[in-house]
């Protein structure tokens, strides 16, 4: 899982904008501080916010790097399962609603395997009731709607960050079903093995697996043109049967194999492969024998409905009740966890956040002397239309008509995965949703600025049960732990306004603002001061050089974001003791513990984010009013020249 990930920004500094400064702060850097200074807090406030906890990480150099959030995925995961397990006994777990099915399928991973023939005849019979070799795509069709992985799958092609908003378009794509561990004889004993599991006899399972691996090289090789006259696999009939629109994306080649696979394999061969398709498919809801035989065969085994690549990928040891209805009914886990786990008052106290930072924003644009009167009008406008969601995403999938069996785990399995599939294609007409889906889950953290939806995504909900994010006894660390370094620092990703700041590839620009050229200039000389302040600090503190064109987007919207959130937390709970709240907020949202030669790596490759340290003092160093909380002075680590400071959004 990736905890911390967001991206985002831009700023800039001149007589005229310390001067608007000056006004909207109440102090300037002549006069003298009216608080005690705090030494430490202006020589390095990263190590005074976070240095107990970077002395107390213990990591060998193959860990992953801890960061604020490492401890975050088993927490909420803990506070899921529990309120999952109260939730069952529940009158809340009424057997018609949506909660009431995910328990109940929760419930059912707790029986036992059912019989292999009870579990898969349906399919079974599907399969060895085929007559003639045309009858192929529409068994496959319907294997695959269950749940079977075969051959061709379907992706969602989603268009978050490009300019074509047009519906998302469903893509026929080849699916990897190849056995990659060991030769050929290897494969080949585990797939007699499995079959034999099923029934087949030794000498019928080693004939079939020899054809079954064969198969599997064929769909992973490279295509040969299929022989004139030869039967085609019927692409039509396949989308008929999965109610696919005809104009569905399909790679040429992707039909070209499975056309001369067809043409090259007979109707029996191809028989045993989807029925081994089936059991390796649903093996981890078969009889002992058939997970014992995949746990044999690759030690990395999961069931492939308890995890997709994000689970597969965490250190977290997971309950796999959960891992199966986060992936049968994503939008109800969501929407569960959303409702019992967060709670409305989080929800309701983010969205005013949200709401509070939009009009913050809208007074310092309001506010700056460095904007033409048309800059000002067209930044307000792009403010005025950007949507910021949470979490929740535009609708839920409606499970109204599932069945779910607590003695029926695989039946359970093919009716969800019926309504999913035809969601997924329902989907494919419509724009993407913005809220639980492609990572936007109670299982991750991602927030996002979405350009060509001038949408901000604050999906943050793993965040929101942490004990740090506390709205009623330190509102202000909330603030700049949620608001300064992630929400804020995505609306800032709105403004990045001089159309010529250096991206990497996959990084899009939002559309042009339309500010004037002295608009332009301005914000390009503030992008260019903001390089060079960051070249300046990687080369005085790490030694490393690298080109002052890197992450000045990035490094922007964390000043942006500080700067609005603090703006914000000045007034609504005015003094010292708040915005040290606010600072150390921002400060842990960026906690990571590398070591000393990751750092250096990271400053020479980056060209996303500043290294961690700099996103702490290197941003708060610009904010004249985390000087003035902890009576920093000019020539202080922790108070940045005149001459280097940006005043931008």
């Amino acid at each position: 899982m990736h905890f911390i990930n967001h991206s985002n920004g831009r700023k800039g500094g001149s007589v005229v904008m310390m001067a608007a400064a000056f006004l909207l702060t109440g102090f300037g850097e002549s006069v003298k501080p009216a608080v005690q200074r705090n030494a430490l807090a202006c020589t390095d406030f990263d190590q005074l916010a976070n240095g107990d906890w970077y002395r107390s990480v213990q990591r060998s150099a193959e860990d992953d790097v801890p960061d604020a959030f490492s401890d975050l995925p088993q927490q909420n995961y803990q506070a899921l399962l529990a309120a999952l397990a109260a939730t069952a006994h529940s009158p809340l777990a009424d057997e018609h609603s949506d909660l009431g099915k995910l328990v109940r399928l929760f419930a059912s991973q707790a029986q036992p395997a059912p019989a292999t023939t009870n579990a898969l005849n349906d399919e079974w019979q599907l399969v060895e009731g085929m007559t003639q070799i045309q009858d192929i795509p529409v068994v496959m069709a319907k294997l695959l709607r269950v749940g079977t992985a075969l051959p061709l799958t379907l992706q969602s092609r989603h268009a978050f960050t490009t300019k074509d908003a047009k519906p998302v378009q469903l893509r026929l794509v080849q699916s990897e079903l190849m056995l990659w561990r060991g030769t050929a004889e290897t494969r080949r004993d585990h797939i007699a093995r499995m079959l034999m599991a099923a029934g087949v006899t030794a000498d019928r399972a080693a004939v079939d697996a020899e054809v079954v691996e064969r198969m599997e090289q064929r769909i992973n090789g490279s295509v040969a043109s299929t022989p004139p006259g030869s039967v085609k696999f019927d692409m039509p009939a396949f989308k008929q049967q999965l109610a696919i629109a005809a104009n569905v994306e399909v790679d040429a080649a992707i039909e070209v194999k499975l056309s001369q696979m067809m043409a090259e394999f007979s109707l029996p061969q191809w028989k045993r492969f989807l029925q081994w398709r089936l059991l390796k498919s649903f093996s981890g809801y078969l009889p002992c024998q058939f997970s014992t035989e995949e746990r044999r065969w690759s030690s990395s085994w999961k069931p492939r409905f308890l995890a997709d690549a994000t689970w597969a990928r965490s250190t977290i040891v997971f309950d796999d009740r959960i891992r199966f209805v986060a992936a049968l009914m994503p939008d109800t886990l969501n929407r569960f966890y959303v409702e019992k786990v967060i709670g409305p008052s989080k929800l309701a106290a983010v969205n005013t956040m949200m709401q509070e930072l939009k009009q913050a924003m809208r007074t310092r644009i309001q506010a700056h002397a460095w904007l033409s009167p048309a800059g000002r009008d067209t930044a307000l406008r792009r403010l005025d239309t950007m949507a910021m969601v949470v979490i929740q995403p535009e609708k839920w999938i409606d499970y109204s008509n599932l069945t779910i069996n607590v003695h029926d785990v695989l039946g359970n399995i093919k009716r969800v995965n019926q309504i999913n599939f035809t969601e997924l294609v329902k989907q494919a007409r419509e724009l993407p949703r913005l809220g639980a889906k492609d990572g936007y889950g109670w299982g991750d953290f991602e927030p996002r600025y979405v350009p060509w939806r001038n949408t901000v995504v604050g999906d943050i909900g793993m965040m929101l049960t942490s004990p740090m994010v506390d709205f009623e006894n330190q509102p202000a660390f909330a603030y700049g732990f949620l608001g300064a370094s992630i929400l804020a620092h995505e609306l800032a990703h709105g403004f990045d306004s001089s159309e010529s700041i250096a991206r990497p590839p996959d990084v899009p620009f939002p559309p042009p603002l339309g500010l004037a050229l002295g608009d332009i200039t301005y914000s390009k000389a503030m992008e260019d001061r903001q390089n060079k302040h960051y070249a300046d600090y990687v080369k005085t503190v790490l030694g490393v050089n690298i080109p002052a064109i890197r992450i000045t987007y990035e490094d922007l919207a964390d000043l942006t974001g500080l700067e609005v959130t603090t703006q914000l937390v000045q007034k609504k709970w005015p003094g010292t003791a708040a915005m040290d709240q606010l600072f150390k907020g921002y400060a842990f949202a960026h906690r990571k513990a590398h070591t000393t030669e990751e750092i250096r790596a990271q400053a020479a490759a980056s060209q996303t984010h500043a290294i961690p340290k700099y996103r702490v003092n290197g941003i708060l160093s610009n904010s004249q009013a985390f000087a003035a909380n902890y009576g920093c002075r000019v020539g202080d680590a922790m108070v940045r020249a005149d001459k280097e400071r940006i005043t931008l959004w």
